[in-house]
């Protein structure tokens, strides 16, 4: 099924770009495409039986503490990666069309280095904040939130190495022990722990589970990414521009700060405001509307380093036509999934356990978000390959400022449905804000109504 799937997309792809099928770049965007989108579904597939497995075995309440503390932990490695994965990408993409090896390899040393370093800084700080919080009053969250803590700077080090891969054109493989290898041997290791502990199996354990599993998928990340780097980055002499890429890199963590807060403040206001067993329910919702984004991401993932190199040799029209292409190829992937989920969504949550089924109306908003952000395309991708990254984070501290408010005005109304009104009111302003400024300050106009040049 998921080869036929992946053939399906991928002759879609060609049949979209068969006017181009000689030029090297449209077939390594056709086959890096279908390659990262066969890896995506069977990840997708992999993680939605972790999901329901973690559900039916910690049951709601459970899986929302394993999830809240989680959520940290998903916050937290992307402020110690301090935006430093984006600007790999987009460096090590020019780099290596500049053939600039000792910088590439400056910028790989530095930035894990720095990662690091400010790992231990959020986990120290954090489980200190948590402790003066009185979470530690409940020992079970106190717990999963700690030993989650310790994921920060293995998850950090793996955003970098797979942005390394992503720069080097090497997706597919790099993306392998994080989607396939790591929920493979979360299932597992779980129905195992399961066979040993019983019922005594909770979220601390999982979570420990979890960071073994995450220290093996760095190892073998680290390897593959040896084993791919070009001899003369090995052999060069590694020359720092500390000070450039730091600046270049804060716009990016802020970036992809808001946009992860933004994603996760209906989790963590839920959390706080309605407790563990409602995190544990919108989880499961906010996982089926995620089925939308591995298309979406499997273009992005092939579309960014591409779009660096383009820019730079100042091809806008090439740009311009790939964009449109690729956003009109995504949104016909993408619609049988949303109608689905919005058809069959009570059946798809109650996979999950019979006291999941009541977030069926908050599903079906967030497909119509998601919806509205696959036709409007990669706008703040490109906006961040090509330079522009300060508007987007702009945009997105808007976004993220409406989407608390929103939250705090409407989760303690309406609940799980208003954490999802919320996150697509936000949404929809960050999605229209990028796509004004693509078309102000490129030229190039990125949704699916774009005009092919």
């Amino acid at each position: 099924m998921i080869n036929r799937s992946v053939r399906c997309i991928q002759d879609l792809w060609q049949t979209l770009f068969a006017k181009e099928q000689q030029s090297s770049l449209k077939k390594r965007l056709v086959k890096g495409a279908a390659g990262t989108l066969g890896l995506r579904i069977a990840a997708t597939g992999l993680n939605f039986l972790t999901s329901i497995l973690l559900a039916r075995l910690l049951g709601a309440s459970g899986f929302g503490v394993y999830t809240y503390a989680f959520t940290w932990t998903q916050l937290l490695s992307l402020g110690a990666t301090l935006g430093l994965d984006k600007l790999i990408v987009r460096e090590v993409a020019v780099y290596k069309t500049k053939s600039s090896w000792n910088l590439m390899r400056g910028l790989l040393n530095w930035a894990n280095q720095i990662a690091l370093i400010t790992s231990v800084v959020l986990i120290l700080v954090a489980i200190g904040v948590a402790w003066s919080l009185n979470v530690g009053a409940n020992s079970e969250q106190f717990l999963a939130f700690c030993l989650a803590m310790l994921i920060i700077p293995i998850d950090t080090l793996r955003n970098l190495r797979l942005a390394a891969m992503r720069g080097l054109n090497k997706i597919v493989m790099g993306l392998v022990p994080e989607l396939l290898i790591a929920p493979a041997l979360l299932i597992v290791l779980v129905g195992c722990g399961y066979l040993f502990l019983g019922e005594d199996l909770n979220a601390p354990w999982v979570i420990l589970i979890r960071l073994v599993i995450t220290l093996i998928t760095l190892a073998i990340g680290m390897k593959l990414l040896y084993r791919i780097l070009p001899d003369e980055v090995k052999k060069a002499t590694a020359k720092y521009q500390a000070k450039t890429w730091l600046n270049s890199a804060l716009p990016f963590m802020f970036m992809g700060s808001m946009y992860l807060i933004k994603s996760r403040t209906d989790i963590l206001m839920l959390g706080a405001i309605q407790g563990a067993e409602v995190v544990g329910i919108y989880f499961a919702v906010s996982r089926g509307a995620q089925l939308i984004d591995f298309v979406t991401n499997a273009a992005n993932t092939v579309l960014a380093p591409n779009i660096a190199s383009l820019y730079a040799e100042g091809k806008t029209e090439k740009i311009q036509r790939i964009l449109t292409k690729s956003s009109r190829t995504v949104l016909l992937t993408s619609l049988p999934i949303i109608i689905g989920l919005m058809v069959f969504g009570y059946w798809y949550l109650s996979l999950f356990g019979s006291e999941f089924t009541q977030g069926q109306n908050a599903l079906i908003v967030l497909c119509v978000g998601q919806l509205v952000n696959v036709a409007t395309g990669s706008a703040g991708l490109l906006l961040s390959m090509t330079g522009h990254e300060r508007y987007t984070l702009i945009s997105r501290c808007g976004s993220t400022l409406l989407n608390v408010v929103l939250n705090a005005l409407l989760i303690p109304r309406w609940g799980l449905s208003g954490a999802a009104i919320a996150t697509v009111g936000s949404t929809v302003l960050l999605n229209v804000e990028n796509t004004i400024v693509v078309r102000k300050k490129l030229g190039i106009h990125c949704t699916v109504f774009g005009k092919l040049l």
